[in-house]
């Protein structure tokens, strides 16, 4: 039996960002991954990021030629339902192979000193004095316990360790069910002619690069609940679109998280990360960098606290509050609000949006900085919709209630108490709050 300082369940992005973190400073480190090393970040073949994430997060910075490089691109355009009204949009985007970044994280990983173990399993956990004391996994050679001072889940979706936590353990063991995910389709195309990059609202499709050729492009289509929806979306997008003919490749199906997090991300000894904490973007569902904004925050902490003997939930706690306060805050904005947008708004109503540039515009969709007269004029751009019939009171409702309750739950999150013993009530309201979001149709 062995004993670290920390245990990772998950050998993908996340769970190597944090071990190589954590073993550059001088930290005892293992990570076990329950597949292969050949097979692992298998899951999706591209994945983005922007050239300022390579600085902003300190990870492997890639250029064309480099096995893990895929393509660059800058320019992107939201697309009205009919295809007639355009927003552009613009950012520094590297598309990435997600096997081959993955093996390069792990070899950085392991120069740092982190030691990791494919083909292993997580099976349960150990406890002393009523907190998590190490691991059992298995291996092809059999079952192996560990001692560790901290455990952290970035098994994905499956969430595999996270599920194990007793009832009333600290952190939220729910199983990720299929209403709670995106069902993602991509079909790698070789067209007869250039496409733009492209993103549709109201069927959650896109098309997006995998080359440095323009002519070949993803066709990518999500949907909540199932791969079913996900395929009538993509019909109904081939039937409007201007795409032409094309060569299909190869087509990939997966799934991506699409709820809110647990409310505490901390226990004693324990921490939840990456996909198994639901810490994917609301605006597109990533979450390779989403969740590295998190272990960011978890690194810091458990410097800390490893340093001070002290690894409780009341030590750990820091994590939820730094992190809650700032990109939870946003993220339950954003996704509250899509959530009540996608589920009511029509194909008709986007395009009268889109069309008077209402939210749909270069300023709002590029990040700008929106000032209350900004708001002001949109408001007064949708009431002048319903009163031209380009917007159903319905909608009207549902977007003003939308609204109302994002900027309420950002609110709350802001508000994410400093200790543990406010936690049971901060999180009675945030239960009730996100009940009134429902969730994505």
């Amino acid at each position: 039996m062995n004993s670290y300082d920390l245990i990772i369940v998950g050998a993908a992005t996340s769970g190597l960002y944090l071990a190589r973190k954590m073993a550059k400073r001088g930290y005892s480190v293992k990570v076990i991954e329950k597949l292969p090393r050949e097979k692992a970040g298998t899951k999706m073949d591209i994945f983005h990021v922007t050239r300022s994430d390579f600085i902003k997060f300190d990870i492997p910075c890639v250029h064309e030629g480099d096995p893990a490089w895929a393509f660059e691109f800058t320019e992107n355009h939201f697309s009205s339902p009919s295809n007639k009204y355009h927003v552009n949009t613009s950012a520094e985007t590297v598309g990435l192979h997600m096997k081959e970044y993955v093996a390069l994280m792990a070899k950085l990983a392991e120069e740092a000193g982190a030691e990791i173990v494919y083909e292993a399993s997580f099976e349960e956990f150990t406890f002393s004095g009523g907190a998590i004391s190490g691991i059992r996994y298995s291996t092809p050679g059999g079952i192996t316990e560990d001692k560790c001072r901290v455990a952290v889940d970035c098994s994905g979706i499956a969430s595999a360790a996270r599920r194990a936590l007793p009832n009333g353990y600290g952190v939220e063991n729910f199983r990720i069910e299929d209403e709670d995910l995106l069902f993602v389709i991509l079909r790698y195309a070789k067209f007869d002619s250039e496409q733009m990059n492209t993103f549709w609202l109201n069927t959650k499709s896109w098309y997006a690069p995998f080359s440095q050729d323009n002519t070949e492009k993803i066709i990518g289509t999500g949907a909540s609940g199932s791969y079913e929806k996900a395929e009538r979306d993509a019909a109904k997008l081939d039937s409007v679109s201007s795409h032409g003919e094309f060569e299909l490749i190869k087509t990939e199906k997966g799934v991506t998280p699409y709820r809110r997090p647990p409310y505490s991300l901390v226990a004693d000894n324990f921490i939840a990360a990456g996909d198994a904490a639901c810490l994917t973007k609301p605006d597109c569902g990533e979450g390779v960098t989403s969740s590295m904004v998190m272990l960011d925050i978890a690194a810091d902490v458990l410097h800390s606290a490893l340093r001070q003997g002290r690894t409780d939930k009341e030590t750990l706690w820091e994590i939820n509050c730094r992190y809650n306060r700032a990109q939870g805050a946003d993220f339950a904005l954003v996704r509250a609000f899509l959530t009540k947008l996608v589920s009511c708004v029509t194909d008709d109503e986007l395009e009268y949006c889109f069309r008077n540039r209402i939210i749909f515009n270069e300023k709002f969709l590029n990040n700008g900085d929106v000032t209350p007269k900004d708001a002001i004029q949109t408001a007064v751009k949708v009431i002048s919709g319903l009163s031209r019939r380009g917007v159903s009171l319905k909608t009207m409702g549902a977007v003003i209630s939308g609204a109302r309750l994002a900027f309420e739950l950002r609110t709350h999150y802001m508000n994410f108490p400093k200790s543990p013993e406010a936690f049971p009530v901060w999180a009675q309201i945030a239960e009730r709050l996100w009940k009134k979001v429902g969730k994505v149709k």
